[in-house]
C-alpha cells in the first residue's frame, strides 16, 4: 500500500459538515489538548471537527506513546467511539485550531437521516488504512529511509512554518522511535556532504537531492 497514495476524503468530510451548521466553534491553543475522557472515565461522546488548524494525533501512555500523524482542517475526529470498542486518539494542537463537537447520538442521528454512512465509512477507511501503510513502512525502511523522508515533508510543508516551530530532532522523535544518536549521527553526514543546511538545530533547506541510499 503506496502512503502518498492514500488522500484525505476531502468531499466525504465536507459533505458531513454541511450537515452541521456551526453555531459556537471553539478556539484551542497551541498546546492545548482535547478531552480523552468524560468525568466518569468513559469516552467524551463527542465527535469533533476540526476546521482550522493542525493537531497532533497519538495513541498509547507514557513510554508507550506514539505520535501518528499531523491532522489539519477540514477533519472529523472521534470516529473510533462509532465502533463498540474503538480506540480514542489524544489529540494535541500545533497551530490555533477553531473546532466545533457534537454528542456521538445526535451525530449519528443527522448522519442516518441523510445517509451520510458512505461518506463516514470512506473517512475511516482512509485512516485505517493510513495506520497500516504507516505501520508497513516502518518495518521496511531503514533509520535513513525514515529520517530522509521526514526531511523532505519538512521542506516542503509551509502551511504550519513546521521548519520554525521544531528542531529536526525534535520532530523525528516525535514520530519516529529513533534514537537521537542515530538521528545526529545522520543528519551531521548529510549537513557535511552539503546536502542540508541547519542552524540551532533547526532545518533551512535542502541543498539538493537526498540521496537514495545512506
Amino acid at each position: 500500500m503506496d502512503l502518498k497514495a492514500l488522500e484525505k476524503p476531502l468531499a466525504s468530510i465536507e459533505n458531513i459538515l454541511s450537515h452541521f451548521p456551526v453555531n459556537q466553534p471553539c478556539l484551542i491553543e497551541t498546546g492545548q489538548t482535547l478531552p480523552t475522557a468524560a468525568r466518569n472515565g468513559a469516552p467524551p461522546g463527542k465527535i469533533v471537527f476540526l476546521l482550522s488548524g493542525a493537531m497532533i494525533c497519538a495513541l498509547g501512555e507514557g513510554d508507550k506513546k506514539q505520535n501518528l500523524a499531523i491532522v489539519t482542517g477540514p477533519s472529523i475526529l472521534g470516529l473510533g467511539q462509532l465502533a463498540p470498542s474503538g480506540a480514542i486518539a489524544q489529540y494535541e494542537a500545533i497551530a490555533p485550531c477553531m473546532v466545533y463537537s457534537v454528542g456521538v447520538d445526535k451525530f449519528i442521528k443527522i448522519v442516518e437521516e441523510n445517509r451520510l454512512w458512505p461518506d463516514v465509512m470512506k473517512i475511516m477507511l482512509t485512516i485505517v488504512n493510513t495506520l497500516v501503510a504507516r505501520t508497513a513502512a516502518s518495518g521496511l525502511q531503514s533509520a535513513y529511509d525514515i529520517i530522509r523522508s521526514y526531511l523532505i515533508y519538512m521542506d516542503r510543508e509551509t502551511a504550519y512554518s513546521l521548519k520554525e516551530r521544531y528542531t529536526v530532532v525534535k520532530y523525528m522523535q516525535t514520530f519516529s522511535r529513533l534514537s537521537r544518536s542515530i538521528i545526529l549521527k545522520i543528519l551531521a553526514e548529510l549537513k557535511a556532504g552539503g546536502f542540508i543546511e541547519m542552524k540551532k538545530g533547526k532545518l533551512i533547506r535542502i541543498n539538493r537531492n537526498l540521496p537514495e541510499k545512506f
